[in-house]
């Protein structure tokens, strides 16, 4: 073999008896041809590339919306999804529409709406409108400022707001945050009743609104529907405190009256019973017969998969005189902060302007029954939540 072949072959480490540089060269022609085979496909065959070779085009993160640019408020709990991701966003995603959608509106015409009024009184304070933010436990879960930011979006929509007495933080330092009413709303049950209703006559609350039906704390475990409302419970809110007292889970009509003869001063129908469980069947139904059962003695308000302005003028219809909303500003929250909730409210008031304008409802006294169409066979109502 010639000197230089010899340096070649030891300098490339050439493998089972290659010791030349030409049987080098011919051992690499030899391994590429093998490469091209294994990818090459026959004539007339499809190409195929192997999956180490395949070129992947990355895909990019889901992009959040601008919050001016969502058209309803449902599309704000997508936005939650992308923020909070599956876990986090199930305690406040769903709902149910099956009632909703089967209750349409019938327009009316050539009634002039140009003074539209939406003003409610609740209380003792006039409400811009009757959309009130509802209660939800441990809003730090949700958005790193919790119920201060929820405190500052819906006193910038000019809404009133409940807070949970399992909120993330304290009442005084909502409060400070808010400048529309502030509710504030307890268990029953609750071995810390006495001292949250002390905070609220600190804080100043407007309203005590007592939930009779879910156990002692937002975190407990659902009640079974055949457990009767504690009274006595009941009695000892309406003696602990000075401020109204709201009762919150009535779905028959003698629990209305139950309510009124032990001082309550308005009832919320609500069939919430605690836990996480998912959204279910509405409570549009339930307002008109308990509406019906403590007539102009107290006002009648109502929660439960609330999403457009529609659905609140539906509950007007009924006889509510407010809605409570509560996952719909979650997903404000969670998703835009202060900003978030702020838009929702403001949505939900622009709706229901708007639809009482289409029906010729120039305030909120001049809603009626009259202005609904129920539809079909409804299910019996179901456990749900806001």
């Amino acid at each position: 073999m010639p000197k230089d072949e010899t340096i070649v072959a030891e300098k490339t480490n050439s493998p089972n008896g290659v010791t030349s540089r030409r049987q080098a060269i011919a051992g690499v022609g030899m391994t590429a041809a093998g490469m091209v085979g294994a990818t090459m496909p026959a004539l007339g065959a499809p190409a195929q590339t192997p999956p180490a070779m395949q070129l992947r085009v990355p895909t990019p993160p889901p992009a959040l919306v601008p919050r001016a640019d969502l058209v309803n408020v449902l599309e704000y709990e997508s936005q939650a999804r992308l923020v909070l991701g599956p876990a986090k966003v199930a305690p406040i995603s769903g709902s149910d529409r099956t009632v909703t959608d089967r209750i349409t509106l019938r327009p009316r015409m050539n009634i002039p709406t140009r003074d539209l009024d939406l003003t409610s009184t609740l209380f003792g304070d006039q409400h811009f409108t009757p959309i009130i933010v509802g209660p939800i436990a441990d809003q730090k879960r949700f958005h790193a400022e919790g119920e201060v930011a929820m405190a500052r979006g819906a006193s910038a929509a000019k809404a009133a707001m409940v807070v949970s007495s399992d909120a993330s933080l304290p009442l005084a330092t909502i409060a400070q945050a808010a400048t529309s009413p502030l509710w504030l709303q307890v268990y029953a049950k609750s071995p810390k009743l006495k001292d949250v209703l002390g905070e609220a006559s600190a804080a100043k609350a407007k309203a005590v609104i007592v939930t009779v039906n879910a156990g002692t704390s937002a975190n407990g475990p659902a009640t079974p529907a055949s457990v009767p409302i504690d009274w006595a419970a009941v009695d000892a809110v309406v003696k602990g405190t000075s401020l109204p007292v709201i009762v919150k889970g009535i779905t028959r009509p003698e629990d209305a009256k139950e309510a009124v003869a032990r001082g309550a001063k308005g009832v919320v129908v609500s069939n919430y019973r605690g836990g996480n469980a998912a959204a279910l069947t509405g409570t549009l139904l339930l307002v008109a017969p308990v509406v019906q059962a403590v007539g102009d003695q107290i006002p009648v308000l109502v929660d439960g998969s609330f999403r457009r302005g529609t659905d609140i003028l539906k509950a007007l219809g009924f006889g509510a005189k407010g809605v409570l909303i509560g996952r719909p500003v979650m997903w404000g929250l969670a998703t835009y902060g202060a900003d978030g909730v702020q838009g929702v409210v403001e949505m939900l008031q622009t709706e229901l302007a708007r639809y009482m304008c289409m029906c010729s409802l120039p305030s909120l006294a001049s809603v009626n029954p009259s202005v609904l169409r129920v539809h079909a066979h409804l299910p019996s109502a179901r456990n749900n939540r806001g």
